[in-house]
C-alpha cells in the first residue's frame, strides 16, 4: 500500500469553530484507511500577510520575501501527499484566510511545479446556507493557478437551518449536520484514494516528460541561469 501525508488546512479567523471541526472530521476519515497520516494547522493562529503584488519574487525568481508563517505552510503544502482545504462562506463567497495566504503563491505558480498535479478535497460552511456553491468556485479557480487538482468537495450549515429550525448560533453546529459530514468524510476517503493513485504514477514515471509540462501560462519552467529579466518579464536566453 503507497504510504501517504494529507494536510488539512481551515482558512479561519476563529480558532476550534465549526470550520477547524469539519477540516478535522474529514482529517479523521482519512485515518480510517491505512497508511495515511495526517497533519491540521488553523490559519486562526497564525500570521499572513497578504501579497502586495511588489513583484519581489518575480524580479528574483525566489519565495515571497515577507517574514511570517505563511512560507512555512506553503512549503508543507509542498511536501504532502494531498490537501483538504476549508473555508466559511462570508458574504455569499470565500471568506479571506486562505485566499490571502495563496496569494503569496505567485513564485510557485510562475516558477516551480512543486504543487503540480497534487490532490485537493475543498469543503466549506455558512451560518445560512448562501453563497457555498461560490466559494467553492472560488477555491478552484484559485487552485488552478498551481496546477492542483480538486477531486472532491463538500459544504455544510452550522445552524439550526439545516433542521428546517431558525437559524440560531451553535458553536459545533457542523457536526449535527448529517449530509454535511458525510460530505466531508467522502472528502477524506477521496483525497486518500487519489493520493495514492498519483504518488504511485509519479514514482513508476508515469506522466509527460519535463519538456511538456507548462504553468498555467504555458510557459516552462527553466533555471534562473537559462533566463535573463527583461522590461519586467523573464525571457529565455537562447530565444533573445
Amino acid at each position: 500500500m503507497v504510504k501517504v501525508k494529507i494536510l488539512g488546512i481551515s482558512g479561519t479567523p476563529i480558532k476550534d469553530g465549526n470550520c477547524d471541526k469539519m477540516v478535522q472530521e474529514a482529517l479523521k476519515a482519512c485515518t480510517q484507511l491505512s497508511d495515511v497520516e495526517t497533519e491540521f494547522i488553523t490559519l486562526a493562529d497564525k500570521e499572513v500577510a497578504m501579497c502586495k503584488h511588489c513583484q519581489w519574487c518575480i524580479e528574483n525568481m525566489a519565495p515571497c520575501k515577507i517574514k511570517d508563517d505563511a512560507p512555512a505552510i506553503l512549503d508543507m503544502i509542498g511536501q504532502s501527499d494531498g490537501l483538504i482545504l476549508g473555508s466559511p462562506t462570508w458574504s455569499d463567497t470565500l471568506s479571506p484566510p486562505l485566499l490571502i495566504l495563496f496569494s503569496r503563491t505567485r513564485y510557485i505558480s510562475f516558477f516551480t511545479h512543486s504543487y503540480r498535479n497534487k490532490p485537493v478535497g475543498i469543503l466549506t460552511i455558512g451560518f445560512l446556507g448562501y453563497g457555498l456553491d461560490n466559494a467553492l468556485t472560488v477555491m478552484k479557480n484559485m487552485l488552478w493557478l498551481s496546477n492542483m487538482i480538486v477531486v472532491a468537495q463538500g459544504r455544510a450549515i452550522a445552524s439550526g437551518r439545516v433542521f428546517g429550525k431558525r437559524p440560531d448560533y451553535l458553536e459545533h453546529g457542523v457536526l449535527d449536520d448529517t449530509f454535511g459530514m458525510l460530505q466531508t468524510r467522502l472528502v477524506g476517503h477521496r483525497v486518500v484514494e487519489l493520493a495514492r493513485m498519483l504518488k504511485f504514477a509519479a514514482e513508476n514515471g508515469v506522466g509527460v516528460p519535463d519538456e511538456y509540462k507548462r504553468i498555467f501560462t504555458g510557459g516552462r519552467v527553466r533555471p534562473r541561469e537559462e533566463r535573463v529579466f527583461i522590461e519586467g518579464a523573464w525571457r529565455e536566453k537562447e530565444k533573445i
